[in-house]
């Protein structure tokens, strides 16, 4: 039953709004250009190209809302990926060779949110990985990856609102999902459904690309999908390059210089959670694994940053290294993050801008400013707030989700973060009661026995 009703209310679009909207398109990258000099101004990129979840009469909706997606093409039901404006791009990355595994290593018999590796490479929890208890690794595990789908879930709440926006709107209050405005935008989701932040996130990772490429055609089918909703423009033109299939590393650079190196999307950052848990007691191996699902779609350094931020932070606190409540381990677990994410960058200047970003209020981070609401460094500002900043998950993510913006992906990086810090056991018991509840239960058991946490 939940299959069918998740397709048919993903299908089904409103033309009308209490809302008045105005929808505008985006400037497409420009030609390729030299990226082997200094960088070059960002330019504006289109979201979200072509929509696999959409009927005929949804490509034509839009959200009757003023201004509420000002990088958003019409009847977009989903634009994670909006990185126009970037900043300082990046005329070198790392190239990955096409002999490199695209699938990054871990355990064998891997299931759904899982990696493969052979048997001498099977990883399985031990005590001494960790200065935790295996019952507080446990919690953060799974705080982790609940705390991601909440983020994700209602932050579609006010994705692609600007903050004065979302103010209007939920003038009332937002409590929980059954809040959620339904516009032509948002009743594209079925109440309480996440969006493509977690989606990609489940994806196995065996054979990441292959499979990253089959849920862009049909998403879940168990869940009643009928493709991947809401692909963002980088990925989207990534998995549809020729070359994608035989090597996705050479099609992900091959967009992002064409667009003058200057795509630093965040549909990485977004997904790269779960990377920080497999194997956590080695860093090089968590490094390893994030950088080559990472280069899958985005070759961006700053994108390799982000995730690398992000999926190292992650796993020192598995570690116990930090205490991540107390002021002073958790600016030492800011620090060591942000010390493994710089050696991604080979520019001091972009060191100093992810630096700030990471450092910033919600204030000074404008997670609703049009030009760059979805560019890999505010994702990851968004999520370090949440690490630096909470001690509620309630409070925190809805203060995060009324800033507006990408605020699906905001959340959904923000809420791995904060749920780690503080466990599954402080995640709001109304708030888990998420759409397709049981069926990421299935999954995340299956997770925890491949880690031996089980």
């Amino acid at each position: 039953m939940d299959s069918q009703v998740r397709s048919q209310e993903r299908e089904s679009a409103t033309t009308e709004s209490d809302m008045e909207v105005e929808v505008s398109e985006n400037d497409v990258a420009g030609p390729p250009k030299q990226c082997n000099k200094e960088p070059h101004p960002p330019q504006q990129q289109d979201t979200t190209p072509q929509q696999h979840n959409t009927t005929p009469q949804q490509q034509e909706t839009t959200p009757q809302q003023q201004d509420v997606t000002p990088q958003q093409q019409e009847a977009t039901p989903k634009q994670q990926e909006a990185t126009p404006q970037q900043q300082e791009a990046t005329p070198q990355q790392q190239e990955v060779t096409s002999q490199q595994q695209v699938a990054t290593p871990l355990a064998q018999e891997a299931t759904p949110l899982s990696l493969e590796t052979t048997p001498q490479q099977q990883s399985v929890f031990s005590p001494e990985w960790s200065s935790l208890s295996k019952e507080e690794v446990v919690d953060k595990v799974k705080g982790t990856i609940y705390g991601q789908a909440i983020g994700d879930a209602i932050g579609l709440a006010t994705e692609f609102m600007t903050k004065k926006q979302a103010a209007k709107v939920y003038h009332n209050g937002l409590s929980g999902y059954k809040d959620i405005y339904q516009d032509g935008h948002r009743s594209r989701w079925a109440t309480g459904d996440w969006t493509d932040d977690t989606d990609q996130g489940c994806v196995d990772r065996r054979d990441f690309a292959k499979r990253l490429h089959d849920w862009m055609e049909q998403g879940f089918p168990e869940l009643g999908d009928y493709g991947g909703m809401g692909i963002g423009m980088t990925v989207h033109n990534t998995l549809t390059h020729q070359e994608f299939l035989k090597d996705p590393h050479k099609a992900a650079k091959d967009v992002w210089e064409s667009s003058g190196c200057t795509l630093a999307a965040n549909g990485a950052i977004m997904r790269t959670s779960i990377l920080g848990l497999l194997e956590f007691n080695d860093l090089n191996k968590v490094i390893k694994n994030t950088l080559e699902i990472c280069a899958v779609t985005h070759a961006d350094p700053r994108c390799a940053a982000s995730c690398v931020a992000m999926t190292t932070a992650l796993a020192l606190m598995l570690q116990g290294k930090h205490n991540p409540m107390k002021e002073k381990g958790n600016k030492a677990l800011v620090a060591e993050a942000l010390e493994y994410a710089c050696g991604q960058l080979p520019q001091d200047k972009q060191h100093q801008e992810m630096d700030k970003h990471v450092k910033s209020s919600l204030k000074d981070l404008k997670l609703d400013e049009s030009s760059s609401i979805g560019y890999t460094f505010k994702a990851l500002g968004a999520g370090f707030y949440g690490l630096r900043k909470a001690t509620d998950f309630r409070k925190t993510i809805m203060k995060l989700i009324m800033e507006g913006g990408d605020a699906d992906s905001n959340g959904a990086v923000c809420g791995a973060l904060m749920g780690c810090k503080l466990g599954f056991k402080a995640l709001p018991q109304d708030l888990l009661q998420f759409k397709n509840r049981q069926w990421l239960d299935k999954r995340v058991d299956s997770f925890l026995a491949l880690m031996g946490l089980l």
